[in-house]
């Protein structure tokens, strides 16, 4: 199977890798053009030159995909000094690492009209939707997308057995009487972003009862969104839902950002500096 060719399919199933291209060689080295795709899991697919500098290439690809963040690596083929990787070539190589992360996971809990408002605009912007709700009239209601994920089951002590929350998800809370329920159980979880529908009253009596029951860290409570989305005055279960897809994509970017690598800066000098011949 062809490089694109894996790359497509890693794509369709939601599964991180990382293309290298050889940017820049100097001297004696394996190949000059090349590229090689690293999976998150599984075996390589085509070649950079093989030896230590792919072999460590390869490590730095992991690290990138661990990280969600592209890089440039930078290796010397020689045994001593500055990026050596120990072999007796003598060139060097500058490798750009692209990561293509997965695509981010988020856990509507009810089904309610502001969780379905949601799961329609959240699709088309890349996320996978999972939507979780008791309630069978709820989570099959037509205006729900037909590609998002439903789970079921008698409560949602049950459902929550059933999600595979990682810290890449996204929850929030949006039930219909259940909201401590699902909050106590999740507050534990080492999620990316866990946000809950509610009034300022009522999230603040959350907070107070969390912290009283000894049930999360301040740590933990400074990481819960509650209420949740940009104020914009929303009043609609579309507006809302708009408000709180906003402050998801904005809590995202701005981490993105904080983190930003000079690799990265790099890459969008060079885009901006590229002219079509």
């Amino acid at each position: 199977m062809s490089l694109f060719a894996v790359a497509s399919q890693l794509e369709k199933e939601n599964r991180a890798f990382a293309l290298l291209h050889i940017i820049e060689c100097r001297g004696s080295s394996p190949r000059h053009s090349a590229t090689m795709l690293v999976p998150e899991e599984g075996m390589p697919t085509g070649t950079i030159g093989g030896g230590m500098i792919e072999r460590l290439a390869i490590d730095q690809a992991k690290a990138a995909l661990a990280e969600e963040r592209s890089r440039l690596f930078h290796g010397k083929l020689a045994r001593q000094g500055p990026d050596a990787v120990g072999s007796d070539c003598g060139g060097a190589m500058t490798i750009y690492i692209a990561v293509y992360p997965r695509r981010p996971a988020l856990f509507l809990l009810g089904a309610g009209h502001v969780n379905r408002a949601l799961a329609q605009i959240a699709m088309p912007l890349g996320y996978e939707v999972t939507i979780a709700d008791p309630w069978e009239g709820n989570l099959y209601h037509p205006a729900l997308p037909q590609a998002c994920k439903r789970v079921g089951g008698k409560n949602y002590s049950e459902i929550l057995a059933r999600l595979p929350l990682t810290a890449n998800s996204s929850v929030l809370i949006a039930t219909n009487h259940q909201d401590w329920e699902v909050l106590e159980q999740v507050m534990r979880l080492p999620l990316r972003y866990l946000g809950l529908l509610a009034s300022r009253r009522k999230a603040h009596y959350f907070r107070d009862r969390l912290q009283k029951e000894r049930l999360a860290t301040t740590d933990r409570l400074a990481r819960l969104h509650a209420p949740i989305g940009l104020d914009i005055a929303a009043e609609t279960p579309e507006e809302i839902a708009v408000s709180i897809l906003a402050a998801l994509v904005q809590h995202h970017r701005q981490n993105k950002s904080d983190g930003e690598t000079t690799a990265d800066r790099m890459v969008v000098e060079a885009a901006g500096t590229a002219t079509v011949e």
